[in-house]
C-alpha cells in the first residue's frame, strides 16, 4: 500500500434506480453500462487512474488538480440522444493505494459531495478550488459552506456546471405509489398544495414538484437570486420532503413555528407553512410559497 496527496472524483449516475423501474433491468443496465465506460474513458484521457466501480459510479484518482477539473467539467456533459445525467464530487487529500483500490477520508469526503451535486453538476471542494489555475478558477461558483453527512465540520464547497447547463432538465419516469405512512392514514388520500402568486400546484403520492429559475420547473421564479433548480418538494410513503438544491439556500418555516435554513440539505415538513428560495421568510423580496398537506 502507498500513500499519497491525489485529487478524487466521483462520477455517479443520477436517478439510476427509476431508470431500472421504468425500463426493465436489462435495457437499464445496458444503458447504464455505456454510460459508465463513457465516464471511465473520460478519467483516463485527462490522466485519471480509475480505480473502481461501486454500483452505478466510478471512482478514479488525478494527480494534476486541473485536469481533474476538466475531466470532471467533461463528465458532466449530457451526450446528445442520452436520457441520463450525471453528479460528481472533486475533493483533494490524502488517499491509501492499495491492491483492490484507494481508501481514506478523502475519498469519503468526495462520495458526501457527489451525494450533494445535482444532475449535470460536480461539488468542488476548497482544498481543489484554490489550486487550480484561474480560467478554471473562474467556472467556480461558491455554494457556501455545507454541514455534510459524517463529517464534524462545515465545508467549503463550488459548483461546477456545464456551459449553459439547466440543471432541471431530466427525463421524467413513470412514478411508483406507496402504500400508507407511518400514521394510518392511506398515502393516495394525501396531497400536496401549493400556492404562489395567485397559482396553485397539487401534487399526490408518488409525485414531486420542481421550484426555480428554469423554464423545465413546474413551478418558475424569474428572480435573479432563484437557482435554475432551487428546491424539490416530493411526497413519497406518506412524507412531504423539502430538498434544497440550490447555491443560496432554502427557507422555511412551519406553521407558527421558527424559521430555517436549508443548504444543499433535506426536511420533512408538517402539514402547512412557507417556503421562500434564497431570502429570509421576511425580507421584503422574498418570494413565498405556501404549502399544505390535504387529507382526504
Amino acid at each position: 500500500m502507498d500513500t499519497q496527496l491525489a485529487t478524487t472524483i466521483i462520477a455517479d449516475i443520477s436517478e439510476s434506480t427509476p431508470l431500472y423501474q421504468a425500463m426493465g433491468d436489462d435495457q437499464a443496465q445496458r444503458l447504464i453500462q455505456l454510460e459508465i465506460d463513457r465516464l471511465r474513458e473520460v478519467m483516463l484521457d485527462h490522466g485519471g487512474t480509475p480505480v473502481g466501480q461501486k454500483g452505478d459510479d466510478v471512482l478514479s484518482y488525478f494527480d494534476d488538480h486541473d485536469a481533474a477539473i476538466q475531466a470532471a467539467l467533461k463528465m458532466i456533459e449530457q451526450p446528445p440522444g442520452t436520457m441520463l445525467s450525471v453528479h460528481v464530487g472533486v475533493h483533494r487529500g490524502a488517499i491509501v493505494v492499495a491492491e483492490k483500490g484507494i481508501f481514506g477520508e478523502a475519498v469519503n469526503l468526495t462520495a458526501r459531495l457527489a451525494a450533494v451535486a445535482n444532475p449535470g453538476e460536480a461539488c468542488v471542494s476548497e482544498a481543489v478550488a484554490a489550486m487550480v489555475k484561474p480560467g478554471l478558477r473562474q467556472l467556480l461558483k461558491p455554494i457556501g459552506a455545507l454541514r455534510l453527512k459524517g463529517i464534524s465540520d462545515p465545508l467549503e464547497v463550488f459548483s461546477l456546471v456545464r456551459s449553459a447547463s439547466d440543471l432541471s432538465t431530466q427525463t421524467r419516469l413513470p412514478l411508483q405509489f406507496g402504500s400508507g405512512d407511518e400514521q394510518g392514514y392511506p398515502s393516495e388520500a394525501l396531497t400536496l398544495v401549493l400556492n404562489h402568486g395567485g397559482r396553485s400546484w397539487r401534487c399526490r403520492e408518488g409525485g414531486e414538484l420542481k421550484i426555480g429559475r428554469s423554464s423545465q420547473c413546474d413551478v418558475v421564479l424569474p428572480q435573479a437570486w432563484v437557482s435554475r433548480l432551487h428546491a424539490v418538494l416530493s411526497l413519497k410513503d406518506g412524507k412531504l420532503m423539502l430538498a434544497d438544491r440550490s447555491t443560496s439556500g432554502t427557507y422555511v418555516q412551519f406553521d407558527a413555528g421558527r424559521e430555517i435554513q436549508l443548504k444543499r440539505e433535506a426536511v420533512m415538513l408538517a402539514d402547512g407553512g412557507l417556503i421562500s428560495p434564497a431570502l429570509p421568510i421576511q425580507h421584503d423580496d422574498a418570494q413565498l410559497l405556501e404549502f399544505e398537506i390535504l387529507r382526504r
